[in-house]
């Protein structure tokens, strides 16, 4: 249901707010976005975490979610393995 994907991005916004280095979770907070097809959000999101730590699993996972959102589904693949 696309109402408790907006909740769950309403509980994730104020996290990433007060743990500005946090990237624990985030590639959850990375699947509601592209549920949610918030380009923005997610794009913001991945640029975040690839300043953060680029090489962790988390960062791969959201700058997967990015490309495929975007349709570049074979750089989504690429970072997805």
């Amino acid at each position: 249901n696309l109402r408790d994907f907006t909740m769950a991005q309403a509980h994730f916004q104020p996290l990433l707010e007060q743990s500005p280095h946090r990237l624990d979770a985030m590639d959850v907070y990375s699947n509601i976005l592209y549920v949610k097809e918030d380009r923005v959000a997610l794009s913001a999101l991945a640029h975040h975490a690839v300043q953060m730590d680029k090489y962790r699993p988390e960062t791969c996972c959201i700058v997967g979610n990015y490309y495929s959102l975007k349709g570049q589904h074979e750089k989504a693949v690429r970072y997805f393995q």
